[in-house]
């Protein structure tokens, strides 16, 4: 019985503590999980494979190649996404930048710190410009700093018409970025607007 909706242009918050079932319900949104009921749908179309590549995700979990380059993993990820090789690299090296990972671009991922290792996962969930953006504590691991970037750019992307979903459990987080909110406790919404 979990009802919501998320607008282009928007920031969702989907709040609750752990274990409340935010994760469950982006697996559900993505796919991942089958829903016993309802439905998901984008634009009224039911959500499919054809627009997968419409969505940016970043899982609560590390979902990256740690022995591998960190150039290559985002470009690899992002030819996934359907982007060509030279683009990819184009939107990698901007990303980098702005995160100040420029210098680890010929590292291994696992060289990494937690927090870098989450900017890396976060580069990868938006560097193919995607319309919907779904992101399971994206603060997780980031010291106060790259918080601040990452905020500042969650406003951008709001800003350039993107629908974002991002589910936390640190209520300061969800007042602070969302346009709306959605408040899960034990799979149930218990407050949403």
């Amino acid at each position: 019985d979990v009802t919501f909706e998320v607008g282009r242009g928007a920031v969702f918050g989907l709040l609750g503590p752990n274990g409340a079932g935010k994760t469950t319900t982006i697996r559900m949104v993505l796919n991942i999980l089958q829903p016993d009921g309802g439905e998901v749908t984008y634009d009224g179309a039911p959500f499919s494979e054809s627009t997968r590549n419409i969505v940016g995700y970043l899982p609560e979990e590390r979902g990256l190649y740690r022995k591998q380059k960190l150039l290559d993993t985002i470009l690899y990820f992002a030819e996934l996404r359907g982007m060509s090789f030279s683009a990819a690299k184009l939107e990698a090296h901007k990303w980098l930048e702005r995160f100040d990972l420029l210098a680890h671009k010929s590292g291994r991922v696992e060289e990494l710190s937690k927090g870098n290792q989450q900017k890396v996962q976060f580069i990868i969930s938006i560097i193919h410009d995607p319309t919907l953006v779904i992101l399971d504590e994206p603060f997780s691991g980031l010291d106060p700093v790259n918080q601040i970037l990452l905020k500042d750019i969650l406003l951008e992307l709001r800003q350039r018409g993107k629908a974002i979903i991002f589910s936390t459990h640190q209520m300061d987080q969800a007042e602070r970025l969302s346009d709306t909110l959605c408040l899960i406790h034990n799979g149930r919404v218990v407050l949403g607007g």
